[in-house]
């Protein structure tokens, strides 16, 4: 017979054995005498044709490496990629649309803030830091119109007031400017 010096790879009955069969039954050899007596199986039995294999760890299926542990070149746990930037920039842009038409100073704030965490968050899923590459393009967008919006809408009240204020004179009160802005702004 063939000896195989790996037993992982030797087939039942083949190679070196602990236990001999001193009846000559053909049965698997046991690992406790109690078990043979007995009639229970063996502690590792195998279907006709199988190679014999030593468990692994509790907690490791099929597909790992020798032991039970994982595969040759496995270098462990990996960082996964933060996708914090590109989030934060599409939040930040789509909160800077209404807060540009509403609250300009503020829109155009967060709206700046977009596109940095958004630029950010592209260089960063470029270099494979980051896997949302598309989400920081969207918030870098969504951030430039709500600049873009609020610049507008800052533009038009700064107009407004100078028009009120060289309408009315220097003598004129906030309230009077505040009463022309709002007669201009509504028709």
């Amino acid at each position: 017979m063939n000896q195989n010096p790996d037993p992982q790879l030797q087939r039942p009955g083949e190679g070196p054995s602990l236990h001999k069969d001193p009846e000559g039954s053909g049965q698997p050899p046991s690992l406790h005498k109690d078990t043979a007596s007995s009639g229970q199986p063996p502690a590792y039995p195998q279907a006709p044709g199988q190679y014999p294999s030593a468990p692994g760890p509790v907690g490791y299926g099929p597909g790992y490496g020798p032991g039970g542990g994982p595969g040759y070149g496995y270098g462990g746990s990996q960082q996964a990629p933060r996708n914090g930037l590109g989030i934060a920039a599409l939040v930040l842009g789509i909160a800077s649309i209404p807060l540009g038409v509403f609250f300009f100073p503020v829109g155009i704030l967060l709206g700046i803030l977009a596109v940095i965490f958004g630029a950010v968050g592209m260089g960063r899923a470029k270099k494979g830091r980051a896997t949302n590459r598309g989400v920081a393009i969207a918030g870098l967008i969504t951030g430039l119109v709500g600049a873009a919006i609020g610049i507008v809408f800052l533009v038009v009240f700064v107009n407004i007031f100078t028009d009120c204020s060289a309408e009315l004179g220097d003598t004129a009160t906030s309230q009077q400017i505040q009463e022309c802005a709002t007669d201009k702004l509504t028709g």
